[in-house]
């Protein structure tokens, strides 16, 4: 079984979510704690109403990009799908299409299925050096790229 995913998945959906939340809780806790603690720290209303907006924004964010993203394996006959908290195996005969998107620093990767499974009816991965594309080719599975979609 090869990992297909790149090792930036665990960053982006782990790491990066937990750190950022706490230090925008932190900031938030302070702005509305800070008066009660201590009568000399003042904050503006306009300064609490944009610390809170940037935690909703960041938020929003994290969860429509970040958590999308999965962990993939595979082997000759199914592909492992994680998101670091549930497992699950798909045959790769449900695998509709595969669309790989080139950005400057990373690929990602757009698999649809045939069938819905608890993922949905697609899932996002960064590609690992190339690797996922050469098992598409090698396994018979539709390649797109972005322009052709």
């Amino acid at each position: 079984m090869e990992r297909y995913s790149s090792n930036a998945t665990l960053f982006f959906v782990v790491f990066l979510p937990v750190f950022i939340w706490v230090l925008l809780l932190l900031m938030t806790m302070g702005v509305f704690l800070g008066p009660v603690m201590d009568e000399s720290v003042i904050f503006s209303l306009t300064t609490k109403i944009v610390v809170v907006c940037l935690f909703l924004v960041v938020s929003i964010i994290i969860v429509l990009f970040a958590f999308k993203l999965k962990r993939l394996e595979a082997d000759s006959e199914k592909l492992y799908i994680s998101n670091y908290f549930k497992h699950t195996m798909m045959p790769i005969e449900n695998v509709r299409n595969v669309i790989i998107t080139d950005f400057i620093l990373m690929r990602i990767v757009t698999i649809q299925f045939t069938q819905k499974s608890i993922w949905g009816n697609t899932i996002k991965i960064l590609e690992r050096e190339d690797m996922f594309q050469k098992y598409c080719e090698a396994h018979g599975i539709p390649l797109l790229t972005q322009t052709q979609r």
